[in-house]
């Protein structure tokens, strides 16, 4: 077989380039999306007694089962990823978003904790450690590149100002019901309440 003309490559590689970037952005801001509220709400239900004594069962296993015990349930959500995508392509805008957002929420969920769990051991098998190193690489790279961007830049700016909007107005809020007290018109109110009740 002939091999491709080094213009035909460069060119190809060209118009590759471009969309793979696009297409890496798109999964690494999802991702970090989904990583906002999934990671926090599985850090706590791992503190509850039961969920602590399946994982302290699970870093006992030898590496190949973790590994297995990390693939196969990834195996069969991702099916159901694409899926929502496809009942999102028919116009089935609610059914698509959901069967996405639960397949996300749930593989998310257990892929960050079954590598929290035996981290070690997998990444003491070759080939995963390689490509967990490729992944943090382009994850890595797709932030520096986004943090350069102009587009990305403004949002920070927005979502900082938004944020701090919000902490004005909590903090503002606060000092309004400390300095109302208990004697305030909270306590004025319950106690109206009270006394109806009462008569």
């Amino acid at each position: 077989m002939a091999h491709m003309p080094k213009p035909v490559s460069r060119a190809l590689r060209r118009i590759l380039n471009p969309f793979l970037l696009a297409l890496a952005v798109c999964v690494v801001v999802v991702d970090d999306v989904f990583r906002a509220f999934v990671i926090p709400a599985v850090g706590a239900l791992a503190r509850l007694p039961f969920i602590r004594w399946i994982e302290a069962g699970i870093a006992h296993l030898p590496p190949h089962v973790i590994l297995m015990l990390f693939l196969i349930p990834l195996a069969i959500i991702e099916p159901f990823k694409l899926y929502g995508l496809y009942l999102f392509s028919l116009g089935h805008f609610g059914a698509g978003l959901l069967t996405f957002f639960v397949a996300k929420v749930v593989g998310l969920g257990l892929a960050e904790r079954l590598f929290a769990i035996g981290r070690e051991k997998l990444l003491s098998i070759g080939w995963f450690a390689w490509c967990f190193a490729k992944i943090v690489a382009i994850r890595d790279f797709v932030h520096g590149w986004l943090q350069r961007t102009w587009a990305w830049q403004q949002a920070r700016r927005v979502v900082g100002a938004v944020r701090e909007a919000l902490a004005r107005a909590g903090a503002l809020l606060s000092r309004l019901l400390l300095e109302r007290g208990r004697r305030g018109w909270l306590a004025a109110a319950r106690r109206r309440v009270r006394q109806r009740f009462v008569a």
